[in-house]
């Protein structure tokens, strides 16, 4: 016999079966959060991989991981929304998105590397580069914001800006 908390003695059948509800329980509602989280990253890394596609496509694995870099600064940065999808959504922030480019529409060559990118980005940010680098253009873009910034890096064709 047990003594519960409430001060009853319990049978160790009765305790087993409170335990195993509980588990039941906890389990239940830990799956379900663990499904709404992966649901949450996978809707992020999907967001990220757009932006990797339609800003990095025919560049290098560098090129297409500085990308990333970029846009995992700013959504760690208070100037800009909190979550990649934010980022890479919000007004003016990104050529593509605010062009309304048929966003379904892939070339399946320049999309193959880009899921696996986004991915491994997403899951270990700290590992890449360009740690303070917040804006990129094209080279042939002439931003009326990069003069106010710092040069950081020049990866394919791409320039990076830190503040």
């Amino acid at each position: 016999m047990f003594i519960h908390p409430t001060g009853q003695l319990v049978s160790p059948l009765l305790m087993l079966r409170h335990a195993a509800v509980l588990a039941l329980v906890v389990g239940t509602v830990s799956l379900v959060t663990q499904q709404q989280s992966h649901a949450y990253v996978s809707l992020e890394v999907g967001c990220l991989a757009l932006n990797i596609y339609h800003e990095a496509r025919g560049e290098s694995h560098d090129g297409q991981v500085a990308v990333a870099a970029v846009t995992l600064n700013q959504m760690h940065s208070a100037s800009y929304p909190d979550t990649v999808c934010g980022v890479v959504w919000q007004p003016h922030q990104f050529s593509w998105a605010r062009q309304r480019v048929h966003h379904t529409r892939r070339n399946p060559l320049a999309w193959a590397s880009v899921p696996a990118v986004a991915e491994r980005a997403y899951a270990a940010p700290w590992q890449l580069p360009l740690k303070r680098a917040t804006h990129f253009h094209a080279r042939e873009a002439r931003p009326y914001w990069a003069s106010s910034l710092r040069l950081v890096d020049e990866i394919g064709n791409h320039l990076f800006y830190a503040s």
